[in-house]
């Protein structure tokens, strides 16, 4: 069948195959996932398994089945076709003849083959909806999607706009299409179409939200090195913040200037006390500077005892340090257990009382505030035995969920100071051991030095230097190590900084030319329900909603609100006038709808007619419309009136049917 410009009504009578037709359609374009993700061929049993014809009426078995469409537009014409059933073909391949493949001859024409419903099918060069869209001169916008980062707004999700089903009629929005895990992919689909601004705007919002993200995340793993490398060596990194300037996800203020990693500093624990890098470095130094070492008898056995009864005194004191030290760790992170049990417990019973809140909102009886456990919500002690007489005014749920957040927040206040102190004690534990160990390493030598002969090096001097050595060349390392990260978290810093600086300068607000746009549409949507009869309540009510782009009547839904069949006109109007505007505005759409059986739930004869002659007025701006109607042959003369349309007429007889003959498209 072939469909002209402007008005084309596809008249046949109730199970003849009108819906096949138009299904076929989408079919051969791969767009049957705008009816779900399991959506199968979305074509019937005549394509599929069975075909039912003749009089008397017998039923074959299907061997082979295809669907093709000829496309023409300002790039010329193409044809595309995909096989339903074939013992050899998968339904996912789809052949593409550069021409006229069912009006002329394909043998003299160019096929090339493509894939469609795989991965790939929209972005690959091979992808049969990449050739689609690039042919429809459409250049789809990238969305953001729930599962974070983006994707192309692909053409199952445009097409509810452009094609209204026989078992959508129910809605008035088009069908939505959520199986692509894109966020609000309807307003998406009716930004593109009406070549809306804003959009572009917030993808460049989420990118570079989604930036932050991710440069929050590499600042992370680099603190927790910056962290983990200090620890090692006994040490610790102060005055670095947890997130730099402008990192976190709501920021009030636009910062004023990056975060400067050069005032972190590195401190080292000695004798107790945290020592700068820098006096930690020069001491090593001195220490490690090499000088001959003194024979024994040049050191004296009396002066190694006394520095041996030093070192031993000096290992007592490390060791009863290092028990403290980790007797305050466990008890710190005792403590942090103990607050995250305790905060826990206070989250459900906060949700309870939430809950109850809920159920008392919704109208329920006052017994949901009777306590069913038995046990003290605090201390869980049961309270079958305490007796009590008049305890006083008790809170209501709204202060009770008050009062909980309120001790939430502080535990979770008290927690992360125990857990600050327990990761202040992990790092004295460390750096204790670390002495304890340089303590017993020198012990030995001078306990070396009281056996050995005079005329030896004393063995006390060297292990204190080469103990030096490897703590300067240790230190080294880990400072040059503290210092390249505070370098690359700069880098993160600036890089944040810069791109929180982008995000403030994106406005806020929906470009004005948008707004306009929309009004336009509302004004379009409007006119055309007056003139289809539109009665559930003034036309004037409905309006096309700022957050989703659908008609809608504040404070009501309008599906279920409105009659069956005003809905239906609803649906008309808005994908009509999404069309029309589209036109006026010289957007991307492609300037052709499909609309099956819209004289829905009984539509008054008189305001079909209105509709079909507003319909007939695409001819207008070269547009096509084509719709399918059961109604007989003058009927639709008396409804068209004077408008031209295309009337295709196949009668009472089954569209589908088999044919002897060969079809030069046969696989």
């Amino acid at each position: 069948m072939t469909f002209k410009s402007g008005l084309n009504v596809l008249r046949a009578s109730n199970s003849r195959g009108k819906t096949q037709s138009l299904q076929a359609v989408v079919y051969a374009l791969g767009l049957e996932s705008m009816f779900g993700p399991n959506a199968g061929t979305s074509l019937g049993s005549a394509f599929t398994t069975q075909i039912s014809y003749g009089d008397p009426e017998r039923t074959v078995a299907v061997e082979s089945s295809w669907c093709a469409v000829e496309l023409e537009n300002e790039n010329g014409i193409i044809t595309a076709q995909r096989a339903v059933r074939n013992s050899r073909v998968q339904p996912n391949l789809v052949r593409v003849w550069r021409g006229p493949a069912i009006t002329g001859d394909p043998s003299v024409l160019r096929r090339e083959e493509y894939f469609v419903r795989e991965s790939g099918s929209a972005k690959n060069p091979r992808g049969f909806h990449r050739f689609l869209t690039e042919y429809l001169g459409w250049q789809l916008p990238t969305v953001p999607r729930y599962t974070g980062g983006e994707a192309l707004l692909y053409p199952e999700v445009v097409f509810p706009f452009l094609y209204a089903d026989q078992r959508s009629w129910g809605s008035a929005g088009p069908r939505p299409v959520t199986q692509f895990q894109l966020r609000e992919p309807t307003r998406r689909a009716a930004e593109f179409l009406l070549g809306f601004a804003g959009p572009e705007t917030a993808a460049q919002r989420y990118r570079l939200e989604d930036k932050i993200k991710k440069l929050r995340s590499e600042w992370g793993s680099k603190l927790a090195a910056v962290e983990a490398t200090a620890s090692a060596a006994g040490g610790r990194v102060v005055g670095m913040p947890e997130l730099p300037a402008g990192a976190r996800s709501r920021s009030g203020s636009r910062p004023t200037h990056p975060t400067a990693t050069g005032e972190a500093r590195l401190q080292v624990l000695v004798d107790e006390a945290w020592v700068s890098d820098a006096e930690v470095l020069r001491a090593l130094q001195e220490a490690a500077t090499p000088v001959p070492a003194p024979q024994v008898a040049d050191v004296g056995q009396e002066t190694i005892r006394e520095r041996l009864s030093e070192q031993e005194m000096e290992l007592t004191r490390l060791s009863t340090t290092a028990r403290i030290v980790e007797q305050n760790l466990t008890l710190n992170e005792r403590q942090v257990a103990i607050l995250d049990s305790r905060i826990t417990a206070l989250t459900d019973e906060k949700i309870k009382n939430q809950d109850i809140k809920t159920l008392l909102r919704l109208g329920a009886s006052s017994d949901v505030l009777d306590l069913n456990d038995a046990d003290c919500p605090t201390c869980h002690q049961p309270l079958s035995n305490v007796e009590a007489g008049h305890v006083g005014p008790v809170l209501d749920v709204d202060a009770t969920i008050s009062l909980l957040s309120s001790q939430i927040r502080t535990f979770e206040e008290m927690r992360r100071q125990a857990q600050e102190a327990a990761a202040e004690s992990r790092v004295s534990y460390r750096a204790i051991q670390r002495a304890v160990d340089t303590c017993r390493t020198e012990i030995k030598a001078l306990q070396a030095d009281l056996v050995v002969p005079e005329e030896f090096p004393s063995s006390g001097d060297i292990a204190k230097r080469v103990a030096a050595e490897v703590r300067l060349a240790e230190f080294t390392r880990v400072r040059e190590n503290v210092q390249d990260l505070l370098a690359e978290m700069q880098e993160l810093a600036n890089s944040i900084f810069e791109v929180r600086s982008e995000l403030s300068d994106l406005p806020n607000v929906t470009p004005q030319e948008d707004n306009r746009r929309r009004d336009v549409l509302q004004r379009v949507v409007r006119e055309q329900l007056t003139d289809f009869g539109f009665s559930s309540y003034g036309a004037n009510l409905v309006s096309i909603d700022e957050e989703t782009l659908r008609p809608e009547r504040e404070g009501l839904n309008l599906d279920t609100d409105a009659s069956a069949s005003d809905v239906v006109r609803t649906k008309i109007a808005y994908l009509n006038g999404i069309r029309e505007v589209a036109h006026s505005l010289r957007t991307q759409h492609p300037g052709f709808l499909l609309l099956d059986e819209p004289r829905q739930h009984e539509l008054d004869e008189d305001h079909f007619r209105a509709t079909l002659r507003r319909l007939a007025r695409c001819s207008e701006v070269g547009d096509q419309v084509i719709a399918t109607s059961a109604a007989s042959v003058s009927a639709l003369a008396t409804m068209l009136g004077s408008a031209q349309a295309n009337v295709i007429d196949v009668g009472s007889q089954r569209l589908i049917r088999p044919v002897a003959r060969q079809d030069p498209m046969d696989y």
